[in-house]
C-alpha cells in the first residue's frame, strides 16, 4: 500500500477543516503532537499522495456567496446554500455539481423562510391563495384560525384546499365550538363533551391546537373552567392553546393572569397572542406584563408570545388614534420569549384593512432592526423563523440546515421595507430578492413567479 507522508497528510487535513470535513479540535490535536522518531529512508522517499477531493454536491439550486443567518449559530456567516427537491442538502462551504441553477446572493442576507403563526388568512387560501404580499415579506408559512374563529372543519378545509403560494396550517377555534353546541350563557355538561369531541377530532385531523378569543362574542361567556376542561383535550391529542386574553387594556394584568392559570391548570403549553397593554393610560404597564410571562415561565409553564410592529391596532383605523406605545413595542419584542406574529387579515381578494398584512416582517427589519438597532440581524430572524416552528413542532422548518425543507428568503438588508401604510394597507414591500417555497423558486429577482408550492402544515 502506498503511504502518506506526515507533511502530506497534516496539509490535507487542514485544508479539509476549511470546508468542515474535520473539526478544528482534531486538527489542533495533530499539529500540537511531539515530533515523531526519525523515519526510514524508505517512509520517507515513499510517494506522497492528496487526499482526494470531495464530491460536489449534488443539488437543483445553489444560492452562491450569501450572508448566511441559519437560525441556530449566534452571528451570521459567509457561504453557500445548495437545494434538491425539496429540502436543503448543504450549508457552508463546498463545491456544487456544473448542472445546478447557480444564484448570486452576495451581499444578500440568506435566512429561514419566516413563519407567521397568527394569522386570520384561512379563507384567503382557500379562495386565491397566490399570496404575492405574503411572499414579498419573505413568509413562506402561515397558521390561520386564531382568536377563536376557525374554520367549521379542519379536515373539510384541508381538503377543498387548492394549491397556495404559501405553507397554511390552521387552530381549531372556540367560537365555532361554542356557536355549534352553546350560543350565549352556560354551558352544560354534554355541550362540553361535545365540544371536547369535536376539538380532538381537529386535532387529529392536523390542527397545531386550540385558539380563543375571550374578548369576542360569544366567547366572552366561556368561563376559565371551560377552557381548562377543554384544554385536557391537548393533553391527550397534542397541541396547545393559542389565546387572545379576555382584555388588553384596563384590565390586561387580571387577563393575562388567567390565561396562565388555565395553561397551569391543565398542563398545557401557551401562546399569548399580540401581547400589547392597549390604549393611553395603560401604557407603561408592559415590564409588568412580561414579568407575569417570566414568572409563569419560571413556574414551569411553557409559555411565549407575539407581537406585531405597529402602535396601532385594528380598532385603531378609521380614526387617528394610536392605542399603543412605542416603547412597549420595543420592550416586548426584544424580550426572549416574545417572536414575530403579524394578526395579519385578508379577503378573498387579497384585500386588507391594516397595513400588517402586506409589510409587517420587512417593516421590523427596517424601523427595529436596519434603523433603530434594538435587534440584531439574528435575533429578528430566530424571532421570525426559528421560535414560531419550535412552538408549532414543525422539526424540517425554520433553520437553515440539510435535511430541512427549502423555505428560504434572500434579501438584501440595505432595502428591504415596508411600504403598506395606514392610508394605503395594499402597497407590497421592497427589497425581498429571492423566496423558495419546499425547493420552489417562489420569488425571482424581487418578482413573485405564481408557483403555488405550498403545502398543508399538520401538527406532529
Amino acid at each position: 500500500m502506498k503511504q502518506i507522508g506526515r507533511r502530506a497528510f497534516l496539509a490535507g487535513a487542514v485544508g479539509l477543516s476549511l470546508v468542515g470535513i474535520l473539526k478544528p479540535q482534531l486538527v489542533t490535536g495533530l499539529i500540537s503532537r511531539q515530533p515523531e522518531p526519525a523515519q526510514e529512508e524508505d517512509e520517507v522517499l515513499a510517494e506522497e499522495q492528496p487526499l482526494p477531493e470531495p464530491e460536489p454536491v449534488d443539488c437543483d439550486y445553489i444560492l452562491t456567496n450569501g450572508i448566511i443567518i441559519d437560525g441556530m449559530s449566534s452571528e451570521a456567516f459567509p457561504g453557500h446554500v445548495a437545494i434538491k427537491g425539496q429540502e436543503i442538502v448543504a450549508v457552508g462551504d463546498f463545491q456544487w455539481v456544473a448542472t445546478a441553477k447557480v444564484i448570486d446572493a452576495g451581499g444578500l442576507f440568506v435566512t429561514p423562510g419566516f413563519i407567521d403563526l397568527h394569522t386570520h388568512t384561512e379563507q384567503y387560501h382557500r379562495n386565491n391563495g397566490k399570496g404575492e404580499m405574503i411572499l414579498l415579506q419573505g413568509v413562506t408559512s402561515q397558521i390561520g384560525g386564531n382568536c377563536g374563529t376557525s374554520v367549521k372543519s379542519i379536515g373539510g378545509h384541508f381538503e377543498a384546499l387548492q394549491a397556495t403560494g404559501v405553507n397554511t396550517g390552521l387552530f381549531v377555534g372556540y367560537k365555532m365550538l361554542r356557536n355549534k353546541y352553546v350560543g350565549e350563557g352556560k354551558t352544560t355538561n354534554k355541550q362540553l363533551e361535545a365540544m371536547q369531541e369535536d376539538l380532538a377530532t381537529g386535532l387529529g385531523e392536523g390542527a397545531f391546537g386550540l385558539s380563543v378569543g375571550l374578548q369576542y362574542w360569544p366567547q366572552v361567556y366561556a368561563t376559565t373552567e371551560e377552557i381548562i376542561a377543554l384544554c385536557e383535550v391537548l393533553k391527550d391529542c397534542g397541541g396547545f392553546l393559542s389565546i387572545h386574553i379576555r382584555n388588553e387594556d384596563n384590565q390586561v394584568l387580571p387577563s393575562l393572569e388567567e390565561a396562565i392559570e388555565i395553561g397551569l391548570k391543565a398542563g398545557v403549553p401557551v401562546q399569548y397572542s399580540h401581547i400589547k397593554t392597549a390604549n393611553e393610560a395603560n401604557w407603561g404597564k408592559m415590564p409588568r406584563v412580561l414579568e407575569l410571562v417570566e414568572g409563569a415561565a419560571a413556574s414551569g409553564l411553557d409559555i411565549t408570545s407575539d407581537v406585531y410592529g405597529y402602535t396601532f391596532s385594528s380598532w385603531d383605523l378609521g380614526t387617528n388614534r394610536n392605542s399603543l406605545n412605542e416603547e412597549d413595542i420595543c420592550l416586548a419584542l426584544k424580550h426572549p420569549l416574545v417572536m414575530v406574529g403579524s394578526d395579519s387579515w385578508l379577503d378573498n381578494a387579497g384585500n386588507c384593512s391594516h397595513p400588517r398584512a402586506y409589510g409587517n416582517y420587512p417593516r421590523i427589519l427596517r424601523r427595529y432592526v436596519r434603523e433603530q438597532g434594538l435587534l440584531t440581524w439574528e435575533e429578528a430572524i430566530r424571532k421570525m423563523a426559528a421560535m414560531p416552528a419550535r412552538r408549532l413542532g414543525l422539526k424540517d422548518r425554520g433553520i437553515l440546515a440539510p435535511g430541512m425543507k427549502a423555505d428560504i428568503a434572500v434579501f438584501d438588508g440595505n432595502k428591504i421595507t415596508d411600504c403598506a401604510t395606514r392610508s394605503e394597507p395594499v402597497l407590497l414591500s421592497q427589497g425581498m430578492e429571492y423566496v423558495f417555497v419546499n425547493g420552489q423558486l417562489a420569488v425571482d429577482k424581487g418578482q413573485p413567479t405564481g408557483v403555488l408550492a405550498g403545502q398543508v402544515l399538520r401538527q406532529g
